[in-house]
């Protein structure tokens, strides 16, 4: 075995600690090869779980992913947060992880037979799913949409494949690279673009990936030394003007690109080139006798940490938290001469207090037309949950990535959506529209109001993610590939069955829930629920011969029919 492959599997095993994983050996590379693979990406360990579509009748795909210029899209929910132009970049990742010890060509093969029928935009989703499983069909139908909406746009589209596997290098032979391109090309030709890639990752690029880390601490070169000013004992702040090209350099990570993690705080991203983009990219590329920071509102950013050494504040926890379009079109647009005397107006306000931070953002931002889901994390009852989480023993991300990027568990992690999705899922007997519109949930102000509300009892939150939670975990683990395959579109209806069968009832007040033991949901609980789904969803499928899958997993209909059966069953 090669040191490479030995210091890996150590990798993986401190990941798998670190994180409180309980999954297969099989399970637990797919999950940490793919985090590794796309560190520098805004997402989450709840984003890669929900990517992953591999089990039966996956067609050769481990792991769909679909970005929006950058972004990540979870569910065609979401799509309505974003707006599609000339300018939009749509990628999809396709993703193979095997824990085996040599790259195949089996794995391209499925691939070659897949792709053509997934992406051929007159099958309909019965028809995917009389070949495919439920999540992939999912997935492909959201990139489907997105495909389309790009397309129509006018946007730029493409496709990266990503073998990844634990063989000691790379090593394949000619006919791999042949169907390699084989692939590439059939990719080509269905989705009308040349923007396909294929990139294979042995446990030599695993550990590069794994040994590389996110510096937490950056310098600034300001053009002069930057005016410092204390309030109170409530921290200290700098200002001062930054030449483009040291700003841009600022924002460049190792690999020449932008460093997108500096924005995770940051209420929206990159619009493209919006009438005030290309404002500001004409005003970078055309000097005039004006300097850029008279033309521009400037960059604020909050930090910890400050050492100060002539015109170079070095900083860490670095948030953009105001400035974004202004900062990717610098970088975008500029072409670093160091000759450019021009300067952006930069702010920098040390501070590690989360409400503080919650209030600058808000207020920084409050000159743009922004909905107010953007700005839900700042609510009082957010923090509130926070807190309550944190004492606890668990983690309530507010932001994005917040807890992620301080090196928390994983599986003790859980976001403001997927807890609303849980809340909706378990108290209010609706895990359709959880299932279904999970971005609305938050959106709506009577559905918002509805699963946060300050005066529930706080133990509900935690308990329903637990419960949600817990049963996921049981769902990866289980060994009936059938009822898997079958109830993967079902696990927030499996977390209310989960409820439900533990207090042997159909309906449950939220003080009850509150009290859930969580210890007390075993396998015979599990594997009790399960069974319950599988059947309710055997009998619904055939009393109803038009529905599939998918569209139950959504519908009002189906749930009520469930949650029959558990009165049925209990009432007697």
């Amino acid at each position: 075995m090669s040191n490479n492959k030995i210091i890996l599997e150590g990798c993986i095993k401190a990941f798998k600690e670190i994180n409180e994983i309980d999954l297969t050996e099989s399970e637990t590379f797919e999950v940490f090869s793919l985090s590794q693979i796309h560190k520098d990406r805004n997402i989450t360990y709840e984003n890669i779980l929900s990517a992953i579509v591999d089990g039966g009748n996956d067609g050769g795909i481990d792991s769909l992913m679909v970005f929006i210029d950058e972004e990540f899209v979870e569910n065609i929910d979401d799509l309505e947060n974003f707006s599609f132009s000339n300018k939009t970049e749509a990628k999809f990742i396709i993703t193979q992880c095997k824990k085996e010890n040599s790259f195949k060509e089996g794995p391209i093969d499925k691939l070659i037979t897949t792709i053509p029928v997934l992406l051929d935009l007159e099958k309909n989703e019965t028809a995917l799913l009389s070949r495919f499983n439920s999540d992939l069909v999912s997935q492909a139908l959201l990139l489907i949409e997105v495909w389309k909406q790009t397309a129509v746009s006018g946007g730029n589209i493409s496709i990266d494949y990503v073998y990844t596997c634990n063989a000691a290098e790379i090593v394949v032979n000619e006919v791999f690279n042949q169907k390699a391109e084989q692939l590439i090309q059939l990719t080509k030709d269905c989705i009308s673009s040349q923007s396909v890639t294929f990139s294979k990752y042995s446990c030599t690029e695993l550990l590069a990936f794994y040994q590389k880390q996110k510096s937490n601490r950056l310098s600034i070169e300001f053009k002069d030394r930057p005016l410092s000013t204390e309030f109170e004992e409530n921290g200290i702040g700098y200002i001062g003007t930054v030449k483009l090209a040291n700003y841009k350099q600022f924002l460049k990570s190792e690999n020449g690109d932008i460093r997108d993690d500096l924005f995770e705080s940051n209420i929206r991203h990159f619009q493209g080139l919006v009438d005030v983009n290309k404002k500001i990219k004409s005003t970078i590329e055309n000097p005039t006798i004006e300097d850029f920071w008279w033309l521009n509102n400037g960059i604020t950013i909050i930090a910890e940490e400050p050492k100060e050494v002539g015109k170079k504040l070095s900083i860490e926890n670095i948030q953009i938290v105001n400035g974004l379009q202004t900062s990717y079109s610098i970088f975008n647009s500029h072409n670093e001469d160091a000759n450019d005397n021009r300067s952006v107006l930069v702010k920098v306000i040390i501070n590690n207090n989360k409400e503080t931070t919650d209030h600058i953002i808000a207020s920084t931002n409050s000159q743009n037309p922004v909905s107010a889901t953007l700005l839900r994390a700042t609510e009082p009852i957010q923090r509130n949950l926070e807190l309550f989480f944190l004492n606890e023993g668990y983690y309530y991300d507010r932001r994005k990535n917040y807890y992620k990027n301080q090196g928390k568990p994983a599986t003790k992690i859980f976001s403001i959506q997927l807890t609303a999705q849980a809340i909706q899922s378990i108290a209010y007997d609706d895990p359709h529209t959880a299932r279904s519109r999970p971005t609305s949930l938050l959106k709506s102000e009577t559905s918002y109001n509805k699963i946060f509300n300050p005066d529930k009892d706080f133990n509900i939150y935690l308990r329903c993610c637990l419960i949600y939670k817990k049963g996921h975990n049981f769902w990866l683990k289980h060994s009936d590939s059938n009822e898997k395959n079958k109830t993967s579109n079902f696990k927030l209806h499996l977390s209310s069955l989960l409820a439900k069968v533990l207090m042997k009832k159909r309906n449950l007040n939220l003080a009850e829930i509150a009290l859930i033991n969580i210890d007390e949901i075993d396998e015979t609980i599990f594997n009790e629920s399960i069974s319950l789904l599988n059947t309710s969803i055997d009998e619904y499928l055939a009393e109803n011969s038009n529905s599939n899958l998918i569209n139950i997993a959504k519908s009002k209909e189906f749930t009520e029919y469930m949650l029959n059966k558990v009165n049925e069953k209990y009432s007697s």
